[in-house]
Protein backbone atom coordinates (compact mmCIF):
# COMPACT_ATOMS: atom_id res chain seq x y z
CA UNK A 1 0.00 0.00 0.00
CA UNK A 2 1.27 3.14 -0.51
CA UNK A 3 1.54 6.39 1.04
CA UNK A 4 -1.34 9.08 0.52
CA UNK A 5 -0.73 11.55 -1.90
CA UNK A 6 1.66 8.83 -3.73
CA UNK A 7 0.88 5.94 -6.74
CA UNK A 8 1.68 6.12 -10.01
CA UNK A 9 1.70 10.07 -11.27
CA UNK A 10 2.84 11.30 -7.71
CA UNK A 11 6.16 9.48 -7.03
CA UNK A 12 7.56 9.47 -3.67
CA UNK A 13 10.16 11.80 -1.52
CA UNK A 14 13.40 11.42 -2.23
CA UNK A 15 14.79 9.93 1.35
CA UNK A 16 17.58 11.79 2.05
CA UNK A 17 14.59 14.79 1.89
CA UNK A 18 12.64 13.01 4.48
CA UNK A 19 15.56 12.75 6.58
CA UNK A 20 16.61 15.95 6.94
CA UNK A 21 12.98 17.18 7.10
CA UNK A 22 12.70 14.89 10.42
CA UNK A 23 15.86 16.13 11.89
CA UNK A 24 14.79 19.79 11.00
CA UNK A 25 11.65 19.52 12.82
CA UNK A 26 12.89 17.56 15.66
CA UNK A 27 15.28 20.01 16.20
CA UNK A 28 12.86 22.76 16.12
CA UNK A 29 10.15 20.49 18.33
CA UNK A 30 13.36 20.10 21.04
CA UNK A 31 13.96 23.90 20.95
CA UNK A 32 10.29 24.85 21.42
CA UNK A 33 9.83 22.83 24.24
CA UNK A 34 12.97 24.02 25.67
CA UNK A 35 11.79 27.56 25.84
CA UNK A 36 8.65 26.23 27.32
CA UNK A 37 10.33 24.64 30.08
CA UNK A 38 12.45 27.90 31.18
CA UNK A 39 9.38 30.08 30.30
CA UNK A 40 7.90 27.48 32.82
CA UNK A 41 10.55 28.06 35.27
CA UNK A 42 12.47 25.35 35.19
CA UNK A 43 16.08 26.13 35.76
CA UNK A 44 17.91 22.88 35.36
CA UNK A 45 17.27 19.66 33.38
CA UNK A 46 18.65 16.95 34.59
CA UNK A 47 20.21 13.80 32.34
CA UNK A 48 17.08 11.88 31.96
CA UNK A 49 14.97 14.75 31.53
CA UNK A 50 17.26 15.73 28.67
CA UNK A 51 17.24 12.41 27.24
CA UNK A 52 13.16 12.44 27.61
CA UNK A 53 13.03 15.80 26.13
CA UNK A 54 14.58 14.08 23.20
CA UNK A 55 13.11 11.18 22.52
CA UNK A 56 9.60 13.05 22.55
CA UNK A 57 10.51 15.64 20.44
CA UNK A 58 12.28 13.03 17.83
CA UNK A 59 8.83 10.99 17.78
CA UNK A 60 6.93 14.30 17.18
CA UNK A 61 9.33 15.29 14.43
CA UNK A 62 8.68 11.97 12.81
CA UNK A 63 5.40 11.75 13.01
CA UNK A 64 4.81 15.10 11.56
CA UNK A 65 7.10 13.97 8.96
CA UNK A 66 4.87 10.88 8.07
CA UNK A 67 2.16 13.46 7.97
CA UNK A 68 3.94 16.02 5.90
CA UNK A 69 6.02 14.48 3.45
CA UNK A 70 3.47 12.86 1.04
CA UNK A 71 1.82 16.14 0.67
CA UNK A 72 5.09 18.02 -0.38
CA UNK A 73 5.10 19.05 -4.01
CA UNK A 74 7.61 16.49 -6.28
CA UNK A 75 11.26 17.22 -6.47
CA UNK A 76 12.55 18.23 -10.08
CA UNK A 77 13.34 20.74 -12.49
CA UNK A 78 9.97 22.22 -13.59
CA UNK A 79 9.75 22.86 -16.86
CA UNK A 80 10.14 25.91 -18.87
CA UNK A 81 7.03 27.52 -20.40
Amino acid sequence: MSAPGTGPDRPAQPRWLVLLLSAGLSLLIAAVLLVVLQLSGVDRLDQVGFIVLIVVAALAGGSVTRWLAPRLPPIGRHPRS
